[in-house]
Parts: structure tokens; C-alpha cells; sequence
């Protein structure tokens, strides 16, 4: 009886919304989940007054608003229900003369009981399992809050982030960042130090995406999904970090919704240092003679950022949606080295010392800009039943979620201006001129694209996607050398050594896939086109022209089994291409002893990409199992050889194929009520040969790397926790890189119900965090090895706020009059 009447007055008042007889004043108010902060269509409230009588009620629309006409005068209460989640019962308030009462957003808490997902139960994991990728908590890493994207990751599976902050995903730097499903036009590392860990919700880890993404990357995707609010009114987070070496940094985000808007606005500055010691080591052999050039001294690595970001979204009916956003900022890496150099020769002995003081500096300013519009079809199904019956009650439902019939235009449009030098001066150890050079190298890029996606419901569960692309894009680059005059003391360029390079591609792409369910088997197969359209115009060169058709399989196969386990398996094509100086055919001077030469010639990399996981859930606790193989085809090194004389070229070839095997495991246990145990290790073999130089190379390591997190619950709102990692030894095609571990801690509490905390973080506590590398070829053999400074203390303040608005509002401030 309640469910007829509250439809029908709900309908009567979507009905009455024109009319200027409506009644005056009514209770609004929005129904919110508490885990997410997502508004809930669909909940059902209901209005009672003081002796429990049911006065009226309605239903909430997709916005998670609901509106009901005032009853007379006198104290009431709401009770909302919605399925899986608690019933909430509201505070008393009063109903007096005509005016409107606001009762702000109202949360609804999980009920444990009725939890769908194999995930979590009582306790929310670090890591959760979906059928083609793993999502990564942010709130689970109390030791990254006052870093960024790329510190979150060193816990997590499948990622390696040596102690430079250079990431690799399942050993290998080829793979895709994206920012809220969009693509960045920075590189990988580059792009997530640029991302506070304050501003992300959660790290999506896709190893083997479905063809509706790029196939770009040898790994796959790393997609940073960012903080957003759903909440009526306005709310935000403010956070403030201050550490050792120079470290601080601070970041504002403000979302403000009202009806069917949403306005967010954002910035943060951020600064970080990593000052260390450094050693290397290199022998060259020309004709007869040996050279040796050994150095150490002191470096410092410094890492700036700062941005801000915008947006608007507009829910103008219930099916259509409208977003405009936008970033603009600037980044800048910088490395200071003052470094003792010793060169000699065998078989004369003669030595002889001088100073180097490098400055390095790279970076730019950067601007993005999205726009979607998305429409979603009415589904003659899901009209068709009760709408109580999709948002009532307690308990499991019956229901299945509807597959989404929508279509969607999206733009995305990128600009970047990327500028870098590096000055290198030598002088005596009694400080006169020896020489020196400065390099630069400059220039802007653009890249626009447009997708058209659809997707169709196909019978009950199946959907049926397809979708076009258009990826533009083009760069230059401008190369200069400057040589020191030792006369004049003043630095000249240098004609010969400096080229420009213009980059153009365009790639038009088009996939569909299919997805269902056969039973307790889930399975989606698709397939992707794309044609790729490059030309690299260089000084003095003809123009290298590439024109090329590709075609990317993808499958996804899924089986639930008894007792919260399931399996997943899924394949892939990638492709890795080359891009920037890789392509650059002149020698490019690095500094006194390093030359770079790119590759025209180069071919992309193709990755075959196999998976294999299983996932258990056991009462609180959850253990998963994922062994991979991969096969790249035109593996893509960088390498090395004698250019003269004490000095080095570095260039890029194809040199065969790699293979990597692996295991990926992790165990998330609930030791005791206050102690939760994240255990993760990634256990491989790779294998990498082929030929370089005429010469057939085959190289083997067995690697494995593991995350041991440790998080105490000291009192109710203090955690502790404790992470530490081990990455081993690996190869490449001429040298190795040798493992290292490191410890982290971290101490956070909370205050005010938690809107205000403070984290203090010790970072690489015991000094283990080395990076340590040898390679060798034909007439060279190199060593090096970096100490930072450590440990590496921080402090991080975060105030968290919402739901600042009046409590009384005029009858257009809260819902809106759309039909449900």
C-alpha cells in the first residue's frame, strides 16, 4: 500500500511542477552513500510523525534528491531505506509556516549482510579485483599522502618505482597513464609526479585492457581516477605537507552542487628534493690504450609542480550529461651535481683531476581540456518495473543492474611546451676554465582527439559496444649545442650540432566488442583497427614517412565459483611506439662525455599479453593468484657503445624479442580487530635475446619483488603503519641493475570526527634505498651507484569539510522538478 502511494505522489508532484498552485514549502533533501559519496536514486523515504504514523513519502531521483510537499505544522521524521544498505532513521525536526526545510545530505551506511561484491565484507580492502583490472585504495597508503601518484605506487602489485621515481609496470616502462580515463600528453613518470596522492580516490591497474582503450603501452593502462564530489552544497579538502631536504607543498579542492550542477575547482604547489651521493666508473678501450674516467661528488634531484584545475558538470535531464573541465599548469625537474673527475690512461699512467658542475633543468607548461556529452537511451525493462522495487527493501535483490544503453561524445585537447638545458662546465681543481657545453632542447606539442563510443544492451546481461577514434597530434623540437671558449670565457653555439624536428601523426581508429554471461561464465571479446599516418620532418634529412594498418584482439573470460572464489583470464595485443628523440637521426650532445642519437628506422614494439588470476574471499580476508606471460616483438633498448675517446653514444635499437613469466600474489588478512596485513610479492623469470652489433646476445634473470604492509589501529582515530619492499636484481640487454629494499612508517590521527588529520611519514628509515647499475659491450664497461640522503621525514595536515549551506532555502535550491 505504501509503495502505490508514494508513486503516486511522486508523480503528482512531477505533475504539479508547472503549476503555480503547488503547495508552499517542502522538505527536501538529498540520499547519499556513505562509502562513496554517490548520490542514490531511486531510495525510498518515507515521513513520519512523532507517534510513528506514516504521514507521506517519496522517492529519490537521480540526482539522490527528494522533495515532499509540507504536512502541517508539527515534529516528524524520515526513514530511509535502500537496498544493501542500512536503513537510517533522521533526527526530529519541526514543520512551521510555510517555509522550506533543508535537510541536507543524509548518508546510508553498507549493510554488511548484503554485500554482492567478493571483494570486502567488514573491512574495506587495499586492493579490489575486477574482472580486467585491480583498484588500488588510496586511503589504504598512510605512508604516500604527503607525495604523489608515483609514491602510492610502490605498494602496489605489479609496480616497480626505483628510488629516482622512475615507474615500471611488471618490468617495463612502456605502458599508458591516464587521468580520469583520459589520456596526459606528458611521459608516464612524469605525468603521475605530477598528480597529489591528496587529490586521488583510487589508481585503476589495467594489464590487459579491453579494445574500447587505446592498445598503446607494452604493460597496459595506469588510469589515476581523482577526488570528486556528490554532495549537495559545498565541500572540499585542504592539505599542507612540510619536510626535510626543502620539501613542502600544499593543495585545495572545492566541489559545490546544487541541483543539477556541479561546479569543482582546484590547485596545489608542490616541492621535493633528493639530495645524495654519487659514484661512476667508465673504461673504453680504443686500438692499444685503456680510458679510465671515474667520479664522485654530491647531486640534488628537485622535482616542482604546480597547477589548477576546473569544471563543470550538468545533468540537464535525467538522460543527458554535459562535462567541461580543464588543467593548466607547469612542472620542472632539476638536478644539481658538483662532481671530482680522475681520468687516466694504460698504459701511460699519467692522472689527471678537475671539477664538473652540472645544471640540469627540464619542464614546461602544460594545458588540458575535456569535454563530454553523454545520452543514455530509456531501457523499456527497467521502466517497466516498480521503481520501488529497484530502490526498497532489504535483504539480497532479485534485480540485476541494467546494462547501460547510452551514447557518448567525448574531445580531449592537450598542449605542452617542453623545454630543457643542461650546462656542464669544467674547471681545475684551482678553479681556472677548462671547457664546457650547454645543451638545449625546446619546442611545443599539441594532440586533439574524439571518441564516439555506444553501448547497446543485448538481451538480459549482454551488451553489444563499438566505437570510433581520431588521435592528432604534433611536436617539435629544437636542438642547440654551446661550446665554453676558454679565451673569452663566453659560450658560442655550435651550427653544426643543432637541428629541428617536426613531428605529425594521426591515427583513426574503430572497435567493437561483445560481452555476456553463459551460466557462472562471464566472457568479452572485441577487436580494434587502427591506421596509423606518421611523417618526422628533420634539418637536412628527407622526410621519414610511415603509413600503417594494425588490427588488436582482446579477451575476457570470468567463472564464479562456490564459496566467494572466482577466476579470470584474459589476452591482449599492444603496441609500443617510439616517439620523441628516438627518432631523431643526428648526435645530440648530453655532456662532456655522453652523445645521443635517436632511430628513424625504428619499429614499434607489438606485445602479446596472456593473464590468468584467481581471487578467494574468506571472511574478512581475501587472497588472489595472477601469473602472466608476455612476448614482445621488436624489443626496443636502449644501448651503448664508443662514440670517441672517453665518450659514450647512447641510441636505440630493435634488438629481438623479450619474454617474461610471472606470478603475482597477494594476501589481505585481518590479523586481529586492530591489525590489518597487506602481503603482495611479484615472483618472475625474463628472458630477453636477439642480435646487436652482428652479434647474437641471450640474456635470462630470475626477478621478484614484495610489499609487506603493517597497519596498526592504536586507538580509534590513530593508525600506524609500517611498509616495506623488496625489488631484486634484473637485466637488460647489457647490463644489471641490482636490487635493493626499504622501510617506511608512518603515524596518523585524526580529530573534529574526522574532518581534520595529521600524518607524519618517515620515508627509507634505515638508508637502503640505493640504485646501483653495470652494463659492458664491445670496448666499455660502466658502473654507478646512488646514495640519497635518508631517512626523509614529512608532516601532512589535511581538513576535510562539507555540507556548508543554509538551512533554509528558497523553493528552487534543492531537487528539481524532472520526472523520475
Amino acid at each position: 500500500m505504501f509503495t502505490i502511494l508514494s508513486v503516486f505522489i511522486n508523480i503528482n508532484s512531477g505533475f504539479c511542477a508547472g503549476d503555480s498552485k503547488s503547495p508552499k514549502g517542502k522538505i527536501k533533501g538529498a540520499i547519499v552513500d556513505a562509502q562513496n559519496e554517490k548520490p542514490l536514486e531511486y531510495a525510498t523515504v518515507a515521513l513520519y510523525d512523532i507517534n510513528d504514523k506514516l504521514i507521506t513519502g517519496s522517492i529519490t531521483d537521480y540526482l539522490g534528491h527528494f522533495k515532499i510537499d509540507r504536512p502541517e505544522d508539527g515534529e516528524y521524521y524520515l526513514v530511509v531505506t535502500f537496498i544493501g544498505l542500512k536503513e537510517k532513521k533522521s533526527d526530529i525536526f519541526t514543520v512551521k509556516n510555510e517555509n522550506n526545510i533543508n535537510l541536507g545530505n543524509i548518508y546510508l551506511e553498507s549493510d554488511s549482510e548484503n554485500l554482492e561484491e567478493v571483494e570486502v565484507k567488514a573491512r574495506r580492502a587495499s586492493v579490489q579485483y575486477k574482472i580486467d583490472r585491480k583498484v588500488i585504495n588510496v586511503d589504504k597508503q598512510l605512508t604516500a599522502e604527503a607525495g604523489t601518484a608515483v609514491d602510492i605506487l610502490e605498494n602496489v602489485p605489479s609496480v616497480q618505482v626505483d628510488i629516482e621515481g622512475n615507474v615500471t609496470l611488471r618490468g617495463s616502462t612502456g605502458f599508458t597513464v591516464l587521468i580520469d580515463g583520459k589520456p596526459t600528453i606528458l611521459e608516464p613518470s612524469d605525468a603521475l609526479r605530477q598528480i597529489p596522492s591528496s587529490s586521488i580516490e583510487n589508481i585503476e591497474i589495467i594489464t590487459n585492457p579491453s579494445v574500447k582503450y587505446d592498445p598503446d603501452g607494452a604493460t597496459g593502462i595506469i588510469n589515476v581516477v581523482t577526488k570528486k564530489s556528490y554532495l549537495d552544497g559545498l565541500s572540499g579538502i585542504a592539505n599542507v605537507s612540510a619536510g626535510m631536504y626543502g620539501q613542502y607543498g600544499g593543495d585545495l579542492q572545492l566541489n559545490y552542487r546544487v541541483n543539477k550542477v556541479s561546479f569543482l575547482v582546484g590547485a596545489y604547489l608542490n616541492h621535493r628534493s633528493r639530495p645524495g651521493d654519487v659514484i661512476s666508473e667508465r673504461e673504453t678501450i680504443s686500438k692499444d690504450t685503456t680510458f679510465f674516467v671515474n667520479s664522485f661528488g654530491d647531486t640534488k634531484r628537485e622535482f616542482e609542480r604546480s597547477g589548477f584545475r576546473a569544471g563543470i558538470e550538468y545533468n540537464a535531464t535525467k538522460r543527458d550529461f554535459i562535462s567541461l573541465s580543464g588543467r593548466y599548469g607547469s612542472w620542472d625537474m632539476m638536478n644539481n651535481s658538483t662532481l671530482r673527475y680522475d681520468d687516466w690512461t694504460y698504459p701511460e699512467t699519467s692522472l689527471f683531476s678537475y671539477n664538473s658542475f652540472d645544471e640540469t633543468k627540464r619542464g614546461g607548461g602544460y594545458l588540458a581540456i575535456d569535454g563530454v556529452y553523454q545520452h543514455d537511451f530509456s531501457n523499456k525493462k527497467e521502466e517497466d518495473k516498480n521503481p520501488q522495487q529497484r530502490g526498497r527493501g532489504r535483504g539480497k535483490s532479485s534485480i540485476k543492474q541494467a546494462v547501460p544503453h547510452n551514447l557518448k561524445l567525448e574531445f580531449n585537447f592537450r598542449d605542452r611546451n617542453n623545454d630543457e638545458f643542461a650546462i656542464n662546465e669544467l674547471r681545475s681543481l684551482n678553479d681556472s676554465l677548462l671547457g664546457g657545453k650547454k645543451n638545449v632542447e625546446k619546442g611545443p606539442a599539441q594532440m586533439f582527439r574524439v571518441n564516439l563510443d555506444y553501448s547497446m544492451p543485448v538481451k538480459e546481461k549482454d551488451k553489444f559496444e563499438a566505437g570510433l577514434q581520431m588521435r592528432s597530434g604534433n611536436s617539435s623540437d629544437e636542438t642547440e649545442l654551446w661550446l665554453y671558449d676558454i679565451e673569452t670565457g663566453e659560450i658560442v653555439i655550435v651550427p653544426e650540432y643543432s637541428n629541428i624536428t617536426d613531428y605529425y601523426r594521426k591515427i583513426y581508429a574503430g572497435y567493437a566488442l561483445y560481452a555476456g554471461y553463459f551460466g557462472d561464465f562471464g566472457y568479452q571479446a572485441g577487436l580494434r583497427t587502427e591506421f596509423t599516418d606518421r611523417k618526422v620532418k628533420t634539418t637536412n634529412e628527407d622526410d621519414f614517412i610511415l603509413n600503417r594498418w594494425d588490427l588488436f584482439p582482446t579477451l575476457h573470460i570470468s567463472h564464479k565459483l562456490p564459496h566467494d572464489q572466482q577466476l579470470m583470464a584474459s589476452y591482449s595485443r599492444r603496441i609500443d611506439r617510439p616517439r620523441g628523440w628516438e627518432l631523431e637521426p643526428f648526435i645530440v650532445w648530453q655532456d662532456a662525455y655522453n652523445v645521443r642519437q635517436g632511430n628513424p628506422n625504428l619499429k614499434p614494439e607489438y606485445i602479446d599479453s596472456y593473464d590468468i588470476g584467481y581471487l578467494i574471499g574468506f571472511n574478512d580476508n581475501q587472497l588472489s593468484l595472477e601469473g602472466y606471460y608476455r612476448v614482445t616483438h621488436n624489443k626496443v633498448e636502449r644501448v651503448s657503445s664508443v662514440y670517441q675517446e672517453n665518450v659514450m653514444l647512447n641510441t636505440v635499437e630493435n634488438v629481438g624479442q623479450d619474454y617474461s613469466l610471472g606470478l603475482e600474489a597477494m594476501l589481505s588478512f585481518g590479523i586481529t580487530g586492530w591489525w590489518d596485513m597487506d602481503l603482495s610479492g611479484n615472483f618472475y623469470n625474463y628472458k630477453i635475446e636477439g642480435t646487436l652489433y652482428d652479434e647474437d646476445f641471450e640474456r635470462t634473470s630470475t626477478n621478484w619483488s614484495t610489499r609487506f604492509n603493517n597497519t596498526f589501529t592504536v586507538w580509534e582515530n590513530a593508525q600506524i603503519q609500517l611498509s616495506s619492499r623488496y625489488n631484486s636484481s634484473t637485466v637488460t640487454a647489457q647490463g644489471t641493475s641490482k636490487g635493493y629494499y626499504t622501510v617506511n612508517g608512518a603515524f596518523k590521527m585524526s580529530f573534529m570526527d574526522r574532518k581534520l588529520t595529521a600524518n607524519v611519514q618517515v620515508r627509507d628509515i634505515f638508508g637502503t634505498a640505493l640504485r646501483e647499475h653495470n652494463s659492458s659491450g664491445q670496448g666499455f664497461s660502466t658502473y654507478y651507484r646512488f646514495t640519497p640522503l635518508s631517512p626523509v621525514a614529512s608532516i601532512t595536515i589535511s581538513y576535510r569539510f562539507n555540507n556548508f549551506k543554509m538551512s533554509r532555502r528558497s523553493n528552487n535550491d534543492v531537487g528539481g522538478d524532472d520526472e523520475l
